[in-house]
């Protein structure tokens, strides 16, 4: 299998992972408060994967489309329509919408467009870079949210844990 394919695959679990973990929850308390002092709940973690897949879609799609972008003037997806007090199914659906579509222009690229470069801070950035920090990032915030639900007594009996209960 060829390394987009691999990267493609693992962009493409993210929504259902996070599906599995907070679809079946029925008390939203469990998903909003968090487990102690100064900690995120499960629904702002889901916010902030939201709020990165935001911010790194519009660079993927500058660096695609145009020749060596600045990042830095690279402005976030709109946060129009976002509300402080979406449920968590919502943010959810949110960050899913946004995933699909950096999904489906990744899916588009031919295999050279993968090397296509941008820069941020002195930086070059290809789209492979930030292909691979989403599914990183992605990795890191899964096992957050499971320790996170584990601690509220909320992880869903069929799903197995990123992390040590």
């Amino acid at each position: 299998m060829e390394r987009e394919e691999q990267i493609w695959i693992k962009l493409a679990k993210m929504p259902n992972s996070l599906s599995m973990r907070i679809t079946p929850q029925r008390d939203e308390t469990r998903l909003t408060r968090a487990p102690e002092l100064g900690a995120w709940s499960a629904r702002e973690i889901i916010q902030h994967l939201r709020d990165t897949e935001g911010r790194v879609y519009p660079q993927l799609h500058a660096i695609a489309v145009e020749e060596y972008p600045d990042l830095g003037r690279i402005p976030a997806a709109s946060r129009l329509g976002y509300r402080s007090d979406d449920s968590t199914l919502t943010v959810m659906s949110q960050f899913r919408r946004i995933r699909m579509s950096t999904f489906n222009l990744l899916r588009e690229l031919p295999r050279d467009a993968w090397r296509r470069l941008g820069h941020a801070h002195g930086d070059n950035v290809s789209i492979e870079d930030l292909a691979l920090y989403l599914i990183t990032h992605d990795a890191e915030h899964l096992a957050q949210l499971d320790a996170t639900l584990i601690a509220r007594n909320a992880l869903p009996y069929n799903v197995t844990p990123l992390v040590a209960g």
